[in-house]
């Protein structure tokens, strides 16, 4: 009985420690919360991640501050009122133009991670658009990114319960695209769209016009990117096609990779820092302290450590 329990513990570490863990993890998270409307950590135009490692930016116009953070029955807010808020947009398109160009942008890095899912909490005052469509792209730092439209949502406007409304547990299950998984320069975006039926913007509430010029106030909170995989040792070291970075930390010196290509080096945040041509080598000695991320024009990839 001994052995027999000995054989099944010896299991059960092996099935822990091997491959992958299939626990759902948080890789970036957008809460929006502070003192007040005017202490949110970087403000309207980049509010700063709350949890985990991403940035948050406007595009195509539109601008932001703070406003009330939802507090509706099926939110997954926890903050007390006092201190909840959410990231509220506006400067939207007028009738007929910009279809799919104004919203906001996330910006994350999925290096050690795989089948990736995208979260937001969505409310829409009466003259908002009443559609939105999420894009993603695999490199956000590629001179043209080729954005791919994940999922569109929309909805008939009603005299009431549409505007000045949370739409909750906002999902985009991106977890079946491989390009997306163990990846330093991954993005998605929000974006204000055209009804697919009449072909222009319609207001959220059948009794108010589409707000020309402005295209009404859009709030988000609860911003989150999850992946239903983190890669373990071996599973991470098949996903990078064998890219290797020698010495490994850096002690702020000049480190060799394992290949010849052109480069890009990216901190946490998923900013670029270093790009190169037809190298073999990265010179750390200017770098602070703290991970970064290594892809090669050939997609292969690598996390460095910078001491």
């Amino acid at each position: 009985m001994k052995t027999n329990y000995t054989v099944f513990k010896m299991l059960a570490l092996t099935l822990l420690f091997t491959c992958n863990s299939w626990a759902q993890a948080t890789i970036a998270q957008w809460r929006f919360n502070g003192a007040d409307a005017n202490s949110i950590p970087g403000g309207g135009s980049a509010p700063l991640v709350s949890l985990g490692a991403g940035t948050a930016e406007l595009i195509g116009g539109t601008t932001g501050a703070f406003a009330a953070g939802n507090a509706s029955a099926e939110t997954t807010e926890t903050e007390p009122t006092a201190t909840n808020f959410g990231w509220q947009t506006t400067g939207y398109a007028p009738a007929g133009t910009d279809n799919k160009v104004r919203g906001v942008q996330y910006n994350v890095s999925s290096v050690g991670q795989a089948g990736i899912v995208f979260k937001f909490e969505q409310r829409l005052s009466n003259s908002a658009s009443n559609t939105y469509v999420v894009l993603y792209t695999a490199d956000r730092t590629a001179a043209s990114p080729v954005w791919v439209e994940a999922q569109t949502f929309t909805f008939t406007p009603a005299a009431t319960g549409t505007g000045d409304t949370w739409y909750n547990g906002r999902t985009v299950d991106v977890s079946s695209v491989t390009a997306l998984d163990n990846n330093p320069n991954i993005a998605f975006k929000i974006v204000s769209a055209f009804d697919p039926i009449v072909g222009d913007y319609v207001a959220a509430r059948s009794t108010n016009v589409y707000s020309a010029g402005t295209g009404g106030t859009v709030r988000y909170d609860m911003v989150t990117v999850t992946s239903n995989v983190t890669l373990g040792v071996s599973q991470f070291e098949a996903n990078d096609k064998s890219l290797r970075v020698y010495p490994n930390p850096s002690n702020k010196e000049i480190v060799t990779l394992s290949q010849t290509e052109d480069i890009t080096v990216s901190d946490v945040t998923g900013k670029v820092i270093l790009t190169a041509k037809n190298t073999s080598t990265i010179d750390t000695r200017s770098f602070n302290r703290g991970v970064y991320f290594i892809k090669t024009a050939s997609g292969a990839t690598a996390k460095l450590m910078v001491n």
